[in-house]
């Protein structure tokens, strides 16, 4: 899900907010809201195309994904997809959309922005991600199936699962190094799966705090954030040796990260208080909290 030309500045982080039905617009430069964008009910995940003109929500109440034009903040179309959508994510053509109710993905062709395929997958499909453009490996996509314990695998092109591997127990959240050789996926016992994608197999089990959710790895490859919503804490990862350097506390059941495009900054969605930490990624110190809308689910800066 990552741009395949140099991207330019992201400088919005958009924020679903599930409980009041609107996105919260940050403004990373200024880390503050600028503009509130109505939904549909239960807008539950969010990600940014890598042609970088739009981001689809998903929400969850009602069974749609909507697409938003990045240029003017305002929703342009409202597509319906499967039962229970919790999780989207983005290819060059494609909006991939985690049907949890109905054990499937709807793909939505970004130049038509309507539903082109379904593909089946596992019990609770709660996570979707697919390898960067920009990586020599031909580009596939993995489903956290989380009560299957499972990641299904998919082609891209052919929009069809390849492969089916065991991925611990309760696997949630996925994220690809930029390379696209290794993913990170979150899992309910308290540990971060690091999983070869050549090889899939399960290479580290890495320890975290309790319940992680969410998963995100910086542009630069160096560290990865993981937002421990049992503990209101984050774990970060050093990638080079897949070690946990910090934990750094956050607010009220942190669910989703997100990096801004300099590395620089970790925000992190807090769905127990309505907020979102910025972390300052030089040091892991929280040097803000942006007040939100009700219920911060889903989050997304740039395209991963």
């Amino acid at each position: 899900m990552t741009a395949c030309r140099p991207a330019p500045s992201f400088h919005f982080a958009y924020v679903t907010n599930f409980n009041d039905d609107t996105i919260s617009v940050i403004d990373t430069r200024t880390k503050k809201v600028a503009a509130t964008i109505k939904t549909g009910r239960g807008p539950f995940e969010i990600a940014v195309t890598p042609d970088r003109k739009f981001a689809y929500v998903v929400n969850k109440n009602e069974n749609t994904a909507q697409v938003i034009s990045r240029k003017t903040n305002k929703i342009i179309r409202t597509i319906r997809v499967g039962k229970a959508p919790s999780d989207v994510g983005t290819s060059r053509n494609f909006v991939y959309v985690t049907n949890s109710a109905d054990r499937t993905v709807s793909v939505i062709c970004i130049k038509k922005q309507k539903v082109v395929a379904t593909i089946k997958v596992g019990k609770n499909p709660v996570g979707v991600t697919v390898t960067p453009n920009k990586c020599a490996l031909r580009a596939i996509g993995f489903v956290s199936n989380h009560d299957s314990n499972t990641i299904s695998i998919f082609d891209v092109k052919k929009n069809k699962v390849i492969d089916t591997i065991k991925a611990g127990v309760g696997p949630d959240q996925i994220a690809f190094t930029m390379n696209g050789k290794l993913a990170y996926v979150t899992t309910d016992k308290n540990v971060v799966l690091v999983i070869g994608v050549r090889s899939r197999r399960i290479l580290k089990k890495i320890k975290v705090g309790r319940k992680p959710i969410g998963v995100a790895i910086t542009p630069d490859n160096k560290f990865a954030y993981v937002a421990n919503e049992g503990d209101n804490t984050v774990s970060v990862i050093k990638l080079r040796n897949n070690k946990v350097i910090a934990t750094v506390p956050v607010g009220s059941k942190p669910g989703i990260a997100a990096i801004t495009q300099d590395s620089r900054f970790a925000y992190v969605a807090n769905f127990g208080e309505n907020t979102v930490s910025v972390i300052r990624i030089r040091d892991n110190k929280v040097i803000k909290t942006i007040k939100v809308g009700n219920a911060a689910s889903g989050l997304a800066i740039i395209p991963i």
